[in-house]
């Protein structure tokens, strides 16, 4: 397909915005059209970030929203949640949207403010309005959308980790290591490097904000749910090791076709940091428990790498243009 589209990013300047730049700039189908931070009006994007220096031509700007929205094919928010609220209904039925934030993943209202401490303030937005954006799961419907809701980091992978299993489960413990990037560029005391650099911790067992996604897709009840999220002391990347009472086997044919999942003898987290590949891996434990285990990286996979498969199924581009990396960093 040689249509060119013109997208734009609300938001760019954080880590997925700048992940979701450097997959946009590789992307054979793409026209950057805006750049959009309030806070570096004017500024070229060289000047912010200066191993970008050769990216001269491209500036940061204000952009108003309208404009954005007249000019985009598609528009990305990359912005926290409760301000993509504040903005999402500039843009819905003007251009299409695919939003980062946690505001438009969930189908309800009173479960949104039981985890995110907060009323929504679009909760007829709630109706379906948007689609969910897990490839494996939704990708029929993300091939129709007009507005679509990445998942969370945590989410994505758990729920791909939990998938073959779904309805099958007694229940499933969950412990997730994510890197420090997860809480993002703004300086925020627990996840600074020196408290973390010789340190692990958990936090929020049973009450993060990407349980409801996982129950939405795994057929558990909260009270089947064990989840540890817990921060460890490296940048980037997501492991999880899963405890699965079922008396099925892994129906890992459900993830055919799809080609950013793989199947692996043993899960290392180097294997998938800058790139969009989450592995799995399963195998029997004792007492009928499966242990499970998966990794992805929580920038790409975990946030912009699946905003771009999503944008890829909704123009109907190749699933895999903009993520194939042939110089993934290492290590």
């Amino acid at each position: 397909m040689s249509k060119k589209i013109n997208v734009s990013i609300i938001g760019v300047t954080g880590y997925t915005g700048m992940e979701l730049l450097r997959c946009l700039l590789q992307h054979d189908h793409v026209e950057i059209k805006y750049l959009v931070s309030r806070q570096h009006e004017g500024t070229p994007l060289s000047k912010l970030f200066p191993r970008l220096s050769h990216l001269d031509d491209l500036k940061i700007t204000n952009t108003d929203h309208e404009i954005v929205a007249k000019d985009s094919d598609l528009v990305f928010l990359c912005l926290p949640h409760k301000a993509a609220q504040d903005v999402v209904p500039t843009f819905l039925g003007k251009t299409r949207v695919i939003d980062f934030s946690a505001d438009f993943r969930l189908d309800d209202k009173d479960i949104y403010k039981k985890y995110y401490h907060i009323y929504h303030q679009c909760p007829d937005l709630l109706d379906g309005t948007f689609i969910y954006g897990l490839p494996e799961v939704y990708r029929d419907q993300i091939k129709k959308a007009d507005a679509v809701a990445n998942p969370g980091c945590f989410a994505l992978l758990v729920q791909l980790l939990l998938l073959p299993f779904k309805g099958q489960m007694d229940s499933a413990d969950v412990i997730a290591i994510s890197g420090t990037s997860g809480g993002g560029r703004s300086a925020r005391d627990p996840v600074d490097h020196p408290y973390c650099a010789q340190n692990m911790r958990s936090y929020l067992i049973n009450k993060h904000r990407h349980t409801p996604e996982i129950l939405a897709t795994s057929g558990l009840a909260e009270e089947q749910l064990n989840f540890a999220p817990t921060v460890g002391p490296f940048l980037r990347g997501i492991f999880a090791n899963g405890f699965i009472k079922t008396a099925s086997k892994p129906n890992t044919d459900i993830f055919k076709g799809h080609p950013f999942v793989r199947l692996v003898d043993k899960v290392e987290m180097t294997n998938v940091v800058s790139t969009n590949f989450v592995d799995l891996s399963y195998e029997q434990g004792h007492n009928g428990e499966i242990v499970a285990q998966g990794a992805l990286d929580n920038l790409l996979r975990g946030a912009s790498g699946t905003a771009v498969q999503n944008m890829n199924i909704m123009f109907g581009f190749e699933e895999t243009a903009g993520l194939t990396f042939n110089t993934p960093f290492y290590p």
